[in-house]
């Protein structure tokens, strides 16, 4: 057993033994007819119990987001243009819903012990306020709708038409795995449909080799290679159920739709190098996951994004095997063997992309 069940077994027992032993103490004086709590002023204990709870747990709350600060992907180090609006609009938020959150909690529980019930005290009738009422009824209302706006405004960027220089990428999700493609040199990418898709044949993406030449430059990489500082669209695609495409280190996320595309655009600001040595981590990695459960194997759809530089990010483009030319290794005919030599052949065929 680890240090950390542990951890977590004594966090649960020690609490049910010591309640257990106080109760068995009070259970004794009570045999006795000895009440301890007699002369106990409840509400005064309760008042006090709320205000101590206050403020230790707020304090708490500030130590647990400290403690585990450097755990946090959506708070450190935007990888992307557009996810560093998308931070500050997290950072904006969160000190909003703070500062919330610290004052109706604080005033809650500071009542309850400012104004703890007692023998001949008469609780005050305070039926309405109208002015007060419009108040905390306008001020929310602007803060939340200045706050929507900007939310509108950063979705309007990332789902517009990206630049005309993006790099395009395809993504395709499908239990369990994503599946990656890319236009090729001619960037462009080949026509697909899923009556054309023939997993035997080699052709699980639906490619039409023959009838569309577009196709015949795609290529499907295991790993996404994006270039650092230049647009990037991906355009996502989904073959069975709802997927959820999530780049949280570029602040990108986007469902997977049968039946529908969809897409967003991004600027990546740091390469793969350049963020493991910010983060202090030789083997970290961005990448591709999906934040929609779709099925027992959903945890497994993960795929890993490399950053570079422009020079190293042509390198690898050019040094990838097309996917029609893979399919054409499989299903091209071997030639005739010499015993077969004599025999009366045809020119080969290339076997149907379908």
């Amino acid at each position: 057993m680890d240090a950390q069940s542990i951890l977590t077994l004594i966090k649960i027992f020690v609490p049910v033994v010591i309640l257990l032993a106080a109760l068995n103490v009070y259970l004794f004086f009570r045999l006795k007819d000895i009440d301890l709590f007699e002369k106990w002023d409840a509400n005064k204990i309760n008042g006090t119990l709320f205000l101590v709870f206050c403020v230790v747990g707020i304090a708490l709350s500030f130590w647990g987001m400290a403690m585990y600060d450097d755990l946090y992907i959506l708070i450190h180090n935007p990888a992307s243009k557009q996810g560093e609006v998308i931070d500050q609009m997290f950072w904006i938020t969160a000190v909003i819903t703070l500062i919330v959150y610290v004052v109706t909690n604080f005033l809650l529980m500071y009542f309850a012990f400012r104004y703890a019930g007692s023998a001949g005290k008469k609780a005050y009738y305070y039926p309405e306020n109208n002015k007060l009422e419009v108040w905390w009824t306008i001020i929310p209302a602007i803060v939340l709708t200045l706050l929507v706006l900007r939310g509108i405004f950063a979705w309007t960027e990332i789902t517009e038409p990206a630049p005309d220089n993006a790099v395009q990428v395809e993504v395709t999700g499908k239990q369990f795995e994503w599946t990656i493609r890319y236009p090729g040199l001619d960037k462009k990418f080949g026509m697909v449909t899923w009556d054309s898709i023939n997993e035997a044949k080699g052709n699980s993406h639906g490619y039409h080799f023959v009838s569309d030449k577009n196709t015949q430059d795609d290529f499907n990489p295991q790993e996404i290679h994006i270039p650092v500082n230049t647009p990037v669209k991906i355009n996502i695609r989904a073959k069975d159920v709802l997927h959820c495409a999530s780049m949280p280190h570029f602040r990108m996320k986007m469902d997977a739709v049968p039946g529908m595309n969809t897409a967003f655009w991004f600027t990546p600001t740091m390469t793969t190098a350049e963020m493991r040595k910010v983060r202090n981590k030789p083997d970290f990695n961005y990448e591709l996951a999906c934040q929609e459960i779709c099925g027992g194997g959903h945890w497994n759809m993960r795929r890993v994004i490399v950053v570079d530089t422009k020079e190293d990010y042509e390198k690898w483009v050019k040094a990838q095997k097309t996917t029609y030319a893979a399919w054409l290794e499989g299903n091209t005919p071997a030639p005739a063997t010499p015993a077969d030599s004599t025999k009366k052949t045809e020119p080969a065929k290339v076997a149907s992309a379908n």
